[in-house]
């Protein structure tokens, strides 16, 4: 994992990123207090079931919380998750010079990387619908679709489109790759010969949107872990980062997966500038949900 000093020459001297850390930072004293929360109330449930009668002394237990008042708390504590983990993200993208910039790709910080392999993506989608899987492979030295299965496909439309070029932007478009692709492999299953039908009822369909969308949330998901995990580590040890950057994950899917709407993709000709167009709108508007329509 990365650390914030390794991304700030593309950002140095940008107050945003801290402001950055300090909100992934509070999601992780949230963490900690609920932590706390469900300790106290696993204690109180074993001490309803004790039978033993405790001796009213100097030793007696405080006054446990009352439920109700956990209850509220956690909610409490939950919605400062919810609008931390924003803030990340907004603070994140003003480091990285705003939301169209990053959105149009025009951001070697944030957004360059990712707009780039979505486009690749997609691209060799359409090629294999337009041509032929085997078209596809020949021109990519693997004609021969013997002994393949869908997955070797899927690997080798990964090795095709995958950047080796290092940096953080470049690995987290890598890492969103993978989390797509995974999707892909769970749908088409093993029967290669039913490949090409799934890739074009995916373009033909608004669930080429919907993967795009879980692209881009996976995307800003691992800058925000590549840049704070490690730090979170230092600060708060193992357990709570890989909390924190757990519930930050679920948070940004989640507001992803609510917001399954917005232009119908499917009839948008991939082929052309239209679908490119279309992908960095798309990129927008995700970063649109996950700001709060911050710039």
């Amino acid at each position: 994992m990365g650390t914030s000093h390794r991304h700030s020459p593309s950002v140095a001297g940008e107050p945003n990123w801290g402001n950055a850390s300090a909100a992934v930072t509070s999601i992780a004293g949230a963490e900690e207090k609920l932590d706390e929360m469900d300790k106290e109330q696993e204690g109180t449930d074993e001490s309803e079931n004790t039978d033993e009668q405790e001796t009213e002394d100097q030793n007696k237990p405080a006054t446990p919380t009352p439920p109700a008042q956990i209850v509220k708390r956690k909610r409490q504590l939950d919605g400062q998750i919810r609008r931390n983990y924003r803030k990340a993200v907004s603070y994140l993208v003003k480091a990285a010079g705003g939301r169209h910039k990053v959105s149009s790709g025009g951001s070697r910080a944030i957004g360059y990387a990712g707009v780039s392999i979505a486009n690749d993506f997609i691209s060799a989608i359409s090629e294999i619908v337009k041509n032929g899987l085997k078209d596809w492979l020949g021109r990519r030295g693997r004609a021969s679709l013997e002994g393949k299965s869908c997955q070797d496909v899927l690997d080798r439309i990964r090795d095709y489109i995958e950047e080796d070029v290092a940096g953080l932007d470049n690995t987290a478009a890598n890492e969103a790759l993978e989390y797509v692709l995974d999707e892909l492999g769970q749908k088409t299953g093993e029967d290669l010969d039913s490949f090409e039908k799934e890739m074009n009822t995916l373009l033909a369909s608004d669930e080429v949107k919907n993967l795009l969308d879980k692209f881009f949330g996976m995307y800003i998901y691992s800058h925000l872990s590549q840049d704070f995990k490690e730090k979170l580590e230092y600060e708060k040890g193992t357990k709570v980062a890989n909390e924190t950057m757990t519930e930050i994950k679920e948070l940004i899917m989640d507001d992803i997966q609510r917001s399954f709407s917005g232009r119908d993709a499917s009839s948008i000709d991939w082929s052309t500038s239209e679908g490119e167009e279309f992908i960095q709108a798309e990129f927008d508007r995700i970063l649109y949900i996950l700001t709060g329509d911050e710039d």
